[in-house]
């Protein structure tokens, strides 16, 4: 085994930053804009962090998570984007865990693919500026 090369480690960065980036975008678009369920304007409504309405909360969160995916695929603000998506995963993993407890352990929940997004922006942030 050699060390990789500097293409290498770019290469890994873009694709763990576009990782994360298709999350930001499949998850504004399909869940919250075209495909919403009442199940997720509940789980709003009970957060009580909703403004207007809880449908308008979701459609603006959705529209927010694809403007955010656009920066990620771009790379811009690297390091910027990789603490936002963060922080935003964990206040949202939260905010579901509180208000619907049964997601620990849902088999098609999100918390594995939470941590798998955490290990892409880990990823992005050590790699960002080096190559």
């Amino acid at each position: 085994m050699h060390p990789p090369s500097i293409p290498e480690l770019r290469r890994l960065k873009i694709v763990a930053r576009c990782a994360v980036a298709f999350v930001w975008l499949y998850e504004g678009l399909v869940p919250k804009l075209l495909c919403v369920s009442p199940f997720q304007i509940d789980m709003v409504r009970n957060s009580g962090w909703w403004w207007g309405s809880p449908d308008a909360t979701l459609h603006g969160l959705g529209a927010a998570m694809i403007i955010a995916s656009i920066v990620l695929f771009g790379g811009w603000f690297e390091k910027l984007g990789q603490l936002v998506a963060t922080v935003s995963v964990l206040v949202l993993m939260v905010l579901v865990i509180r208000n619907h407890p049964p997601a620990l352990y849902d088999p098609f929940g999100g918390l594995a693919k939470d941590a798998c997004l955490f290990a892409c922006s880990w990823v992005v942030w050590r790699l960002s500026g080096r190559c």
